[in-house]
């Protein structure tokens, strides 16, 4: 696969959005008089080079479908005739690693394949000697269709995940606007992510994220969350949750995030900067139906290598085999039902895997961890995970402006 070429209308920074886009998998050019709109897949202009160039520009753009990230200076407003559907708006000052998460995040919503699908441009020796700021796994779990036991099997998953290693293991709430794992573990609430959104990017340090952050005494996970008011979900943005994604790596060993059931801007960006993604479902024709769905657009967008397929409450209803070649993959992992010791450790805000350590339920739990924590010692019928050495190494090099 070719890699994404870039066009950069920009004012400034442009050396270190060119040198952040060529370590991300993307062939970026700086605009020039005579460039040829049409030879590129995604574009950025900066309006503040002049609103005369930039509406040229972007007709030019617009006229080719290339889909454009506008860039407005602080107090500015959109130039006329700019702006559609297809595009997307971002403020300055934004860091190139922001950059770079922006336009991956306008390839996956246009339906274009992420450059990570090649990695044949980038040496083994410039990848080993690339700075690293952390390299914290992450693990999405997400379902496309909710009531599937998504936010209890990550809440155990990263208790779990923590008794098996002792290392420090945050669950990140991504769950905007519904989701909300202070109600399923008793945790002390103390801020949510919504509480940053009007603090510009360049105040979203390690110290701001560390502040929203609470810790469930029993196991010692630490948990971050969106926010509790859905009226306030709406502010936070694609850029603050990766963001918090990144200090999150930077600072502990495992981060496990609980994703909203779907497929809007801030989940796909979660989805598509993560290492793994537990697909969680239950044997039933709806769950089915809007898993394979998920998993045709994943492979689409070249996310499919990295899903495993977690099936909960799996004791009864389809059969395992017929999961697995609907949606043309082996089941990793399975948990059994367990409806009420479910019920009663969700109430009293405790991990199924301490409440009821000695139970069934507990122990796939358990299994479902060791799928992290054990990679090499996973059941032969877990699918492989597929490598993607830079696009981790990128994930984890940027740190907070």
């Amino acid at each position: 696969m070719e890699r994404p070429t870039i066009l950069l209308a920009v004012e400034r920074e442009s050396e270190s959005y060119m040198d952040a886009l060529e370590r991300a998998g993307f062939a970026p050019t700086t605009f020039v008089g005579d460039t040829v709109a049409s030879q590129f897949d995604l574009a950025v202009i900066d309006c503040e080079r002049g609103e005369e160039l930039a509406t040229t520009l972007y007709a030019a753009l617009h006229a080719a479908n290339v889909p454009v990230l506008l860039l407005l200076g602080e107090g500015m407003d959109l130039p006329r005739g700019l702006g559609a559907n297809s595009d997307d708006i971002a403020l300055k000052p934004l860091p190139s690693d922001a950059l770079v998460y922006r336009l991956q995040a306008l390839l996956i919503r246009t339906g274009r394949h992420l450059p990570f699908e090649s990695s044949d441009w980038a040496s083994s020796e410039g990848l080993s000697t690339a700075p690293i700021a952390g390299e914290g796994h992450v693990v999405s779990v997400f379902a496309p269709k909710g009531g599937v036991g998504k936010t209890t099997v990550a809440v155990n998953v990263a208790v779990a995940l923590r008794q098996q290693t002792r290392s420090e293991v945050l669950l990140f709430d991504a769950d905007v606007g519904v989701g909300n794992v202070t109600s399923v573990l008793d945790v002390p609430y103390r801020m949510g992510l919504a509480d940053l959104a009007d603090s510009p990017p360049e105040e979203w340090t390690d110290a701001a994220f560390e502040q929203t952050v609470s810790t469930h005494a029993e196991s010692g996970v630490r948990v971050l969350t969106w926010g509790t008011d859905p009226a306030q979900s709406e502010r936070v943005t694609v850029d603050l949750l990766l963001a918090a994604l990144r200090w999150a790596r930077n600072h502990h060993s495992y981060v496990l995030v609980d994703n909203h059931p779907g497929y809007d801007d801030r989940t796909m960006a979660m989805l598509a900067v993560s290492n793994e993604i537990f697909l969680v479902l239950t044997p039933e024709v709806g769950a089915l139906r809007n898993s394979a769905q998920f998993l045709e657009l994943a492979r689409e967008l070249g996310l499919g290598g990295v899903v495993r397929v977690i099936v909960n409450r799996a004791n009864h209803g389809i059969r395992l085999e017929d999961m697995s070649t609907t949606l043309r993959l082996p089941i990793a992992a399975t948990v059994v039902s367990s409806g009420p010791k479910a019920v009663i450790a969700s109430n009293e805000g405790k991990p199924i895997v301490t409440k009821f350590p000695h139970e069934k339920i507990s122990d796939d739990l358990h299994r479902v961890a060791r799928l992290i924590s054990e990679p090499d010692t996973a059941p032969a019928h877990a699918p492989a995970v597929t490598a993607r050495k830079w696009w981790t190494r990128f994930g984890t090099r940027a740190s907070n402006a």
